[in-house]
């Protein structure tokens, strides 16, 4: 928020975001987050964990590409791979039939103490913030909220960078608690800890391991291949419609009193460059950031950034990517 902005400005903006934030909350009803979070899985199923923004969705590809031979007939990814806090209220009532797709496979942006136990894998993917944090916007900007409406900085300062420990499963847990919730168990033997930048410096890699991971395809180079092929960022944007989220938008988009077809132009999907988001960031705002982490993540994992993180993961977890 501008520094010159008069006190009765500064007031119009934080109601503003808070409108946003209404929003944004009725997208999910209780019941049907309570659904997601009661889910009872078992040690047949797949579990994507992630914070928003952070490779959920490319995640989602290539485990669906590897478990179905590179099916593309799906009408959304969140048919096929349903996002337990959502689902109910796109009206996936039943999430394990998956149109009969096994093993199931299932996502969820719940931070470990709201998410389901039990499942036989675990896959957390996890970005850094600087990136996150203005594709969220970009997200839900012309969805949740009309373009112009709120600036990226007013977006992040009053409402990504707030959020903390989530009270109950009605809530979502910050990006940095999320992350801090799953790092102590990034070594666990049914956990693959991945980050976004290691799948776009090396996606053959990436999918060999999650291939050798999961026990699907590990032994099948042309799998593999096929997976990479319809797992680029060019491939899924030959389709944005499979990756738009329009189910949940067209059933709850006037809960949140928003037009019925607000969004429905904005997809996931959008360039996949490393970097690119955070040279939108002042100094002020990266400044912000980084004392989030300070607060959150650095006493948990001793890391002083994320990119040092991610390359101390890599080199403990013996990981082809940077180190």
């Amino acid at each position: 928020m501008p520094a010159d902005l008069s006190a009765s400005d500064r007031e119009d903006v934080v109601r503003t975001v808070q409108k946003m934030e209404e929003a944004n909350r009725n997208l999910e009803t209780a019941e049907g987050r309570m659904a997601g979070a009661n889910l009872r899985v078992t040690q047949d199923d797949i579990m994507i964990v992630s914070p928003p923004k952070c490779g959920t969705t490319w995640l989602c590809q290539i485990v669906h590409m590897l478990r179905s031979g590179g099916d593309m007939s799906y009408d959304e990814i969140n048919l096929v791979i349903p996002c337990i806090e959502m689902a109910w209220d796109y009206g996936l009532k039943d999430m394990t039939v998956q149109d009969g797709w096994r093993p199931r496979v299932y996502k969820t942006h719940f931070w470990r103490p709201h998410c389901p136990k039990g499942a036989g894998k675990y896959l957390f993917i996890t970005r850094d913030p600087l990136d996150a944090g203005p594709s969220f916007f970009y997200f839900l900007q012309g969805w949740i909220f009309d373009a112009g409406a709120i600036s990226m900085h007013d977006f992040l300062v009053h409402f990504w960078l707030r959020r903390g420990d989530p009270p109950s499963p009605l809530f979502n847990a910050g990006m940095w608690n999320n992350m801090a919730s799953w790092y102590p168990h990034r070594a666990d033997p049914n956990l693959l800890w991945l980050h976004y930048e290691d799948l776009q410096e090396d996606l053959p890699a990436a999918v060999s391991l999650i291939a050798e991971f999961l026990g699907i395809g590990q032994h099948d180079p042309a799998l593999q291949a096929l997976a990479v092929e319809r797992s680029t960022i060019g491939w899924m944007k030959r389709f944005p419609e499979k990756y738009d989220e329009h189910m949940l938008k067209l059933a709850r988009n006037e809960a949140c009193g928003r037009p019925r077809e607000a969004g429905l132009r904005t997809g996931k999907v959008r360039e996949g460059r490393v970097g690119r988001n955070k040279e939108e960031l002042t100094p002020e705002l990266r400044q912000a950031i980084q004392e989030r982490w300070d607060d959150t993540m650095l006493p948990v994992t001793g890391y002083a950034t994320y990119e040092e993180m991610r390359r101390g993961i890599n080199r403990e977890l013996g990981r082809p990517f940077s180190r």
